[in-house]
């Protein structure tokens, strides 16, 4: 009888993080964020509960990511665990330049993307078509838009006429706000608002101007704005008008923003709705430029959208408005924007603003020079207090009328020496970007998007990059650069590291500044002449269709960039999309592997060795770590070994309600666009 041998298996180790109770785990996970901890749920089978467990997941969206898409999301579906996977994912394909879809989605004579909806009007005269895709719900149609019918039925008078222009100026909650100008014989322009889906025209406006016009709107009210009304100073002031969708009716009165500066959207100004209120925010103080203005403070209002009277707007005081001081260098306004955007985890109102400075003292090795910066400031409007009382306003000159702009109360909020009003700033709130020593440093004609992302701590530019190797003429590729922090330090410790004007001399023992340096990353990796990768140069070919040479036309919100370049032989602008949501669907995609962005090292002092930047090899462990399977890094881009994979085409699922009787249809359902374009759109494996 053959004896047996007897096998032992040595007790597998198990760290002592791992035998932790789940109530202990949940303590630690407070102290982290949600890219952590996805990415302690990939370092080991034993902590994947933490990503998978839907009560636990539910703990870790409501205190980090309740203000999102996602979490809305998973209120619906009870999928909490989706969601956090979701906004992990997303984060980080931003930040590092790696989105999951990219594909030519449209041909249009103009376009807008606001809110995840890609609005765009197709001229094929005397037929022209508006067409409403919307993208972040990666709908299977299209509602398509008979132009002449509509504003046959809305403005009946403009039949005889041939020649009009029409233009999208907002779409949200369903509804969409066009304006149409036509001359018979003298110009009117007219706001159209409707819902396509439901064959319903909401209103139609004559307008007295439509200078600057812009709308916004929730589900409940719209509101109109013009840069049209002349005041008694010969400048130019904002007017709002304000609509009620569920009774159908304008507000009596108008709100004239008499004492708010700026004209150029997105630059300048702001406006947007976000949740029952309206807002405005202004950079600018004075409507003149005047040599006592040594100190710079944001205008920040807001009123209830249900009641848009002065005497309900409220206004930032001075203490919680100020934004720079104009000892601090001058500006290049042609880098600058400016946004109101809710924090994905607080849900507080923040003020993101990029300025491109010439400074001429900074902290830390920074040398004098240029730098692109991004400034966050948090919106605080005093609950306690009336509406506009009579506390310190946030302006130059507060809520005085126009006439008594040039008092003494002037002097006493400007006239002060450099240094007299010096602010901290939180490191949290600072981002320094590229400045001037940076070995690859873009020219404002090369980069055609500039963008940020508080919620990842990056900045996104979309660049024409003439040594990225590629096919073609022109060269676009995202660029990325996001920061980390140095070592753990919660934001309650912020404050003992300001970033001041002027800072102070910090001890020995404290860093000077708290995060890394930027990592900077590009996409799609540059080609190598030599070694060339087919997949790679397809990506190229989308994002720089052969033969468009025109302007660039960009937009982008966080989980996506939406551009139009050139035009094609029929003068159509071809518009590209790419995506950073896992979740993003297009029917009729080609499945590939995930291509990661490519880290740019020379951006990097020479003197850091921060965690794998000066390795190539760590920086491939660090994807391992983050996408967890060594076939998707850089690298391994060869093309799918099965055939592409095409999706399904989903069933269309929605359906036009018929007109008014005696009403022609002016609205329809269609297969999108990008279903029988001959690109490709590529969706790669995650």
């Amino acid at each position: 009888m053959t004896p047996r041998t007897l096998l032992i298996t040595p007790p597998r180790t198990v760290s002592k993080l791992q035998r932790l109770p789940y109530e202990i785990m949940a303590y630690i996970v407070e102290y982290l964020d949600i890219d952590e901890i996805f990415d302690l749920s990939l370092s080991c089978r034993h902590f994947q509960y933490l990503v998978k467990e839907e009560s636990f997941c539910r703990a870790i969206i409501a205190t980090q990511a309740s203000h999102t898409a996602e979490a809305r999301e998973a209120q619906r579906t009870g999928q909490f665990s989706r969601a956090l996977r979701r906004v992990a994912k997303r984060r980080q394909a931003f930040s590092r330049a790696s989105p999951y879809v990219v594909g030519i989605v449209a041909l249009a004579d103009s376009y807008e993307y606001i809110h995840g909806i890609l609005c765009y009007i197709v001229e094929a005269r005397p037929k022209r078509w508006l067409r409403i895709l919307d993208l972040h719900g990666s709908a299977s149609y299209e509602l398509v838009v008979d132009i002449p019918t509509l504003v046959q039925e809305a403005v009946p008078r403009s039949a005889t006429s041939r020649k009009y222009k029409f233009r999208v100026l907002y779409h949200a909650n369903g509804i969409t706000s066009c304006l149409f100008s036509f001359a018979l014989p003298n110009t009117e322009n007219w706001l159209l608002i409707f819902k396509a889906d439901e064959q319903l025209i909401v209103a139609a406006l004559q307008l007295d101007s439509a200078a600057k016009i812009f709308v916004r709107n929730n589900k409940d009210y719209l509101y109109v704005g013009t840069h049209s009304e002349e005041g008694a100073d010969g400048f130019r002031k904002w007017v709002l008008m304000g609509y009620d969708i569920e009774k159908r009716s304008w507000f009596s009165r108008k709100m004239h923003l008499t004492d708010f500066v700026g004209y150029d959207i997105g630059s300048t100004v702001c406006f947007e709705i976000i949740d029952d209120y309206f807002y405005g925010l202004s950079n600018q103080t004075d409507f003149e430029i005047r040599e006592t203005d040594w100190n710079s403070y944001y205008h920040c209002f807001r009123f209830p959208l249900d009641d848009p009277d002065v005497k309900n707007k409220q206004t930032m005081k001075t203490k919680d408005s100020w934004r720079r001081q104009h000892g601090e260098g001058p500006i290049d306004d042609r880098w600058s924007f400016l946004k109101l955007e809710k924090d994905e985890a607080s849900g507080r109102i923040n003020i993101v603003e990029s300025r491109k400075e010439w400074l001429n003292k900074k902290s830390g090795s920074l040398q004098s020079g240029s730098l692109r910066t991004y400034y966050v400031t948090e919106v605080i409007f005093d609950e306690n207090s009336k509406p506009d009382s009579d506390g310190e306003s946030a302006t130059a000159h507060g809520n005085l009328p126009a006439e008594q702009i040039i008092t003494s109360s002037l002097t006493r909020y400007l006239n002060k020496p450099p240094g007299s009003d010096i602010r901290f700033r939180s490191p949290e709130n600072v981002h320094p970007g590229d400045d001037s020593s940076m070995a690859l440093v873009f020219t404002r004609s090369q980069t055609h998007l500039r963008a940020y992302q508080r919620c990842c701590s990056t900045y996104l530019d979309l660049v024409d990059d003439v040594s990225s190797g590629s096919l073609g003429p022109r060269h676009l590729r995202l660029r990325t650069g996001f920061r980390k922090s140095q070592t753990y330090w919660p934001s309650w410790k912020y404050s003992d590291y300001n970033y001041e004007v002027e800072p102070k001399q910090k001890s020995n023992e404290e860093p000077a500044y708290p995060y890394q340096p930027n990592r900077v990353y590009f996409w799609p990796p540059k080609q190598d002449t030599s070694n060339r990768t087919p997949f790679v140069d397809d990506i190229y070919q989308i994002l720089n269709p052969p033969g468009c040479l025109g302007g660039i036309i960009s937009t982008s919100d966080e989980r996506s960039v939406v551009y139009a370049t050139g035009e094609d032989t029929n003068g159509l602008k071809i518009l590209v999309y790419l995506s950073f949501d896992p979740a993003a669907r297009l029917a009729g995609m080609l499945r590939e592997k995930y291509v990661l962005g490519e880290q740019d090292m020379s951006s990097l002092p020479s003197n850091e060795t921060e965690g794998g930047y000066h390795s190539l090899e760590a920086g491939k462990d660090r994807c391992m770590r983050h996408f967890g399977s060594t076939d998707k890094l850089i690298g391994d881009l060869s093309r799918h070994p099965l055939p592409s994979y095409i999706s399904d085409i989903p069933s269309m699922h929605t359906a036009i309600m018929s007109p008014p009787e005696g009403c022609k249809p002016w609205a329809s359902t269609e297969q999108p666009m990008y279903w029988n374009l001959p690109g490709k759109i590529f969706a790669f494996a995650h």
